[in-house]
């Protein structure tokens, strides 16, 4: 009984976030299925728990226990939501390893990665690194919810174990892959650049555009602009957002082109300064083909993705989102790029040097 109370308090850091967890499954269509892995976790956890005998205290466990807990109580300073609710919940798989021995916890291990399959903004990260719409993302979760309840079975039938090593290793250096594959976008902080969007910028003359009903629903919470610029043989869409406090609105743009069916061709990072960068994308949906520019901009930093600007995020604070899109005429890419470069360092505002 002393054990099973001890691991029930190991949930209270993940019991902290769940008002955090319902505005994301109310909010984001990026999460919005996400509850399904929370329910999927209890039989799982039972089957994988049941008629196993428990061992001894392991304090092994402390060394995983120990910076799960710091990272999900420092949330409100870094401000990662999915990093502190998914270190929440190893919180709770290093406390059944605390309490109940290695042997106990190897058995939870694939209850634990259902659970993680739960972390907001898993989805995005999915569909991204496959280059998938969301869909597909969520299918590749539910298969590989299907393969930890097939894993246990496994478990259950063949006595299988894995050593405690083997599993850490594999964890950080999943980890570290997945730090170093994203840190240009996570860590890069360029100066922050907020133009503004008169009438003539340089050859280029523009209007703007009213948004429509499905734009001002999408960003409610925020103030959204939209402009068409016109110069020689160029016709340029500017979508520019200043974020409200609802951070579920503000999607990053490969995703929601992916979610609208286009297909992305490619996804990366342009450096127009050693101080500024985009996000450059590259889709196509039907006839229709378009380089799009993205970068946010706070008032002192600006970034060229979604996670650098996911890191900064504070509600109450002042965001820019800023999207400029150029249609690619005969897969020419290279004159397009040219067409955006000319056309942002021609707004006006302080453009990083």
């Amino acid at each position: 009984m002393k054990k099973a109370l001890l691991t029930a308090l190991s949930a209270l850091p993940l019991l902290c976030h769940l008002p955090y967890l319902f505005t994301a499954w109310s909010n984001s269509r990026l999460d919005s299925w996400d509850w399904v892995f929370f329910i999927l976790t209890i039989p799982a956890a039972w089957y994988a728990a049941d008629k196993e005998r428990s061992g001894n205290t392991d304090y092994s466990a402390l060394a995983g226990l120990i910076p799960m807990l710091i990272l999900t109580i420092l949330t409100p300073f870094h401000q990662v939501n999915a990093l502190g609710i998914a270190s929440a919940m190893l919180v709770i798989f290093c406390a059944v390893w605390l309490i109940w021995s290695w042997q106990i916890a190897c058995r939870m291990l694939p209850a634990a990665v259902i659970l993680l399959l739960g972390t907001p903004s898993s989805s995005y990260f999915l569909s991204l690194s496959l280059g998938s719409p969301v869909w597909a993302a969520w299918g590749v979760k539910f298969l590989l919810a299907g393969i930890c309840f097939f894993w246990i079975w496994c478990n259950k039938k063949f006595d299988l174990r894995m050593n405690r090593g083997t599993v850490i290793f594999l964890a950080a250096l999943s980890g570290s892959a997945l730090l170093l594959w994203h840190s240009r976008e996570i860590y890069f902080e360029g100066k922050s650049f907020i133009p503004s969007f008169t009438p003539h910028a340089g050859e280029f003359w523009g209007r703007s555009i009213t948004p429509d009903e499905n734009t001002r629903r999408f960003f409610a919470a925020s103030e959204v602009e939209q402009f068409r610029y016109t110069g020689e043989n160029s016709d340029i869409f500017v979508l520019a957002v200043q974020c409200g406090g609802n951070i579920h609105e503000i999607h990053p743009a490969s995703h929601c082109l992916r979610t609208g069916q286009w297909m992305v061709y490619s996804e990366k990072i342009i450096f127009l300064t050693n101080d500024f960068a985009v996000t450059e994308i590259d889709a196509e949906k039907g006839e229709s083909r378009f380089l799009v520019w993205v970068w946010y901009s706070g008032k002192d930093f600006s970034t060229p993705g979604f996670l650098g600007f996911r890191r900064h995020f504070t509600p109450g604070e002042t965001y820019h989102t800023y999207q400029i899109s150029v249609p690619v005429v005969d897969d020419d890419v290279e004159k397009s790029r040219n067409i955006l470069k000319k056309f942002i360092r021609s707004l006006n505002g302080e453009m990083p040097k």
